[in-house]
Parts: C-alpha cells; structure tokens; sequence
C-alpha cells in the first residue's frame, strides 16, 4: 500500500529551496573553487559560531568526521574504544577502521545511550577514549561520562551527527567532549544535497591534525605530507547551501519539538515514548512498544510509514562477531532493537498527520489489533 503519511517528506522538506541549490551550482562553477575553499571556510565560521566552540572543520561526511576525530586522538592498533552496542554502525564502525578494538557496553533504556556505569566497567589499560552517541532525539548523559573519562585519563568523543542546535548538560552538543562531530547527511536536521559532515574542537592541534588529515595528510605547505591521511573533503556546493539552510534551523528544530511534544502527549500509556524536548534537536522521534512488528503491519495497513533505524544491536552484527559476543550479553541494547520504531516527523509535517498517527496506535492498543 502506498504511505499517505510518509515517514520524511523530503518533497516536502526541500520544496521551494530548488532555486538556491540551482543557484549555489551556478556560483561555484563561476567561482572555480569546487572543495574546501571559501564556501566550506566560511559554514566551518558560521557552525563555530553557532555552538560556541573555538574550532570547525568541515569534512565528506558525519562518519568521515568520526574517522577523523578518532585519527588525530592517536586512535590506532592496540587501543581500544568504549562504544555503546545500540546505536548506528558508524561509531564502532570508524573505530574498527583505525586498527582499534570497539568495546562494546551497554546502554541506558530510556534516553538509549552509554550507561556510564557499564562503559566504566568496560575501561581496561588499552582504552583510549569513550564514545558518547545521542541518539533519535535522546542525548548521552555527557557530564557523568566527562567525568568519567576525566577520572581514568581518556579521551570523550562526542557523536552528535545529528544533534546541531540542541543542548546537553547545560552546552550546546558537539561541545561537551574532547571533540564532536555532526552530520548534513540530507535526513538531518541541517540537511544538504549530498553529505557531509563537521569536527568541532576547543582543541587547536586537534583541529589542525584534523585539517591535515581530511586533505590527504597536507598541512600548510601543499604538497607536502606530514602524515597519512585521507581524501575527505567537503564540497563547496554543499557548504553554500548550507550556508542559506543555517538560518533556519531554529525555527526548523522548534518545529520538530512541536510535534515530538504533540506526539508524547497523544500516544497512549502502552507506549515507552521520549519527554523533555525543550532544549533538544529531535532528529527522528523514537518510541518503545513490546508489540513493534505488530504496530507497524498495522500502520502500514493504514497508509503510515515508520523506520526501525537499528533492528540488530551491533555486539550481534556479523561485522562484529569476531569480538566473541552473543545473545543476553548486553540486555538492554538487544531490548531497544526488539521494541523500537520510529513514527513520521520532520518540520513541514501536517500537525493533522501526527494526530491521525497517535490515533492509529491508540486504536492498535485500545482494540488489540
């Protein structure tokens, strides 16, 4: 059946912003700058500015940004990565990739991040950083994990792909770790027309090993390579657009609380959903239900599209299994996977929508569809 309440509504979402991608295509062929030239230095300006951090530097992707930030921590072979075994593959996956170890813990049940009492259980004398991710539009609790790296000397690698303009422990996220990253991959907040992504440090020799490493290990003199890097760099198509996006995103975000608000306060009791949005970047709004398969034919019955963003955990991930993990080994993690689903949200979406969405899982609930 074809969804009549789809789950991103990107022809909504990019309607009437044709004209200024057109136009920022046109700018760049006339200017001959086409990767990390002006448009890229003056988004890294404005996204510095933006959280209030000394640094920003832009990149090919929110992964690639991870690679990087990982990298230029001194992340490599014999270390290891505290990561959580709920999330997307991009944190653990970015770890593997260095030649480290990600050493899965598990994760909290309601705000689905690193509980930091399991990742202070999975530190050893290998560990060289704890990854933090927020996730959906939960956030990590970023000041017990500060202080837990503090205290046994590694590094706090902030993922907040997709967080740009929300706060946590009283900061703007990206900002609370030894270094951050987001994402502009279209479905974010901050969307483009292609990926990308940004590290953001108060770290000035982390930013420029982090400079160095996006452009094939170049530092200030071209041509001449200090280290091995990489080739991931941003294009100056998606910086200008970008550019004329940012503006907006206040008013985009508020509009996604609006209906994540709308949504916690419709659904019925049988459903686990998110609260506190008042400071957040909702990214995807996430809820936990025993029944999800059931819940979602049921949607899907109806014309509505919903995503399950993380439908393995990654301990279980055959990417992962020579790590040696199995079933019940991180409970939580293997539960969220189990009950999560993910409703229609974005900032254009019709308010009606929302409310025809809770109404269906009242319904699936109330007649035990």
């Amino acid at each position: 059946m074809t969804s009549t309440i789809p789950f991103a509504g990107f022809d909504r979402r990019y309607e009437g912003w044709v004209d200024d991608l057109v136009d920022v295509v046109h700018e760049v062929g006339e200017s001959d700058e086409f990767v990390l030239a002006s448009r890229v230095a003056a988004l890294e300006a404005a996204i510095a500015a933006q959280v209030g951090i000394t640094h920003a530097v832009g990149c090919a992707s929110g992964t690639g940004a991870l690679t990087l930030a990982l990298t230029a921590l001194g992340v490599g072979p014999g270390d290891e990565v505290v990561t959580p075994a709920f999330s997307a593959v991009s944190p653990a996956g970015t770890v593997a990739l260095t030649g480290a170890t990600p050493v899965f813990a598990d994760v909290d049940l309601v705000d689905h991040a690193l509980d930091p009492a399991a990742a202070a259980t999975a530190i050893t004398g290998r560990t060289r950083a704890i990854m933090a991710v927020h996730l959906f539009s939960q956030v990590a609790p970023m000041t017990r994990l500060r202080t837990l790296a503090s205290r046994r000397g590694v590094a706090l690698v902030e993922d907040s792909a997709g967080t740009l303009g929300g706060t946590v422990s009283g900061r703007r996220t990206g900002t609370a770790g030894d270094v951050g990253v987001f994402s502009f991959s279209p479905a974010k907040p901050l969307g483009g027309p292609g990926d990308a992504g940004m590290v953001v440090t108060a770290d000035g020799e982390l930013a420029a090993t982090v400079r160095a490493l996006r452009d094939h290990g170049q530092g200030t003199v071209p041509f001449r390579h200090d280290r091995v890097g990489f080739a991931c760099h941003m294009d100056e198509i998606v910086a200008g657009f970008l550019l004329r996006r940012l503006p907006t995103l206040d008013r985009q975000l508020a509009a996604r609380r609006q209906r994540a608000e709308r949504y916690t306060a419709a659904l019925p009791q049988e459903v686990a959903a998110p609260t506190g949005f008042g400071d957040r970047a909702v990214h995807t709004y996430v809820v936990r239900v025993p029944e999800r398969d059931r819940l979602r034919r049921f949607l899907t019955a109806n014309g509505v599209e919903t995503v399950v963003h993380c439908p393995k955990p990654l301990h279980l991930q055959p990417a992962f299994a020579h790590l040696g993990h199995g079933p019940g080994d991180f409970p939580n993690a293997e539960r969220l996977a189990r009950e999560c689903v993910a409703l229609p949200l974005y900032p254009e979406q019709p308010l009606s929508d929302v409310d025809r969405v809770a109404e269906l899982v009242t319904r699936f609930f109330r007649s035990g569809s």
